[in-house]
């Protein structure tokens, strides 16, 4: 397969993975233009060397407890768009299996 579509298959998986799992960095215009940037580095016809700088984030909430104790928990990303139809994605080129990945449950 030519390193060109691994290449475009691969960002098309990241992109895809971006909408669900970090959807602040994908919905903002703003942070996309710094948030997400990638190099390809084509060696030849068959092989490149990618580099993705990625700005990601994670929901944490904290509480105060008992005697000054914090707790935290970690928050699944709030789900702006329509659930999937399907919760378990594959992607292919061809008969080959590039990426795959499970849409996480919505939360509120």
């Amino acid at each position: 397969m030519p390193a060109a579509s691994v290449t475009a298959a691969s960002l098309l998986a990241l992109i895809a993975w971006l909408k669900v799992h970090q959807l602040d960095l994908m919905a903002n215009e703003e942070t996309r233009k710094h948030g997400i940037a990638f190099e390809v580095d084509f060696n030849n016809h068959e092989t490149v060397d990618i580099s993705i700088k990625l700005d990601l984030t994670e929901r944490v909430a904290v509480k105060a407890g008992e005697a000054g104790r914090l707790d935290i928990k970690h928050l699944a990303e709030i789900q702006h768009m329509p659930a999937y139809a399907d919760e378990f994605w594959k992607l292919y080129d061809g008969e080959t299996l590039l990426a795959e990945w499970r849409t996480p449950e919505a939360t509120a």
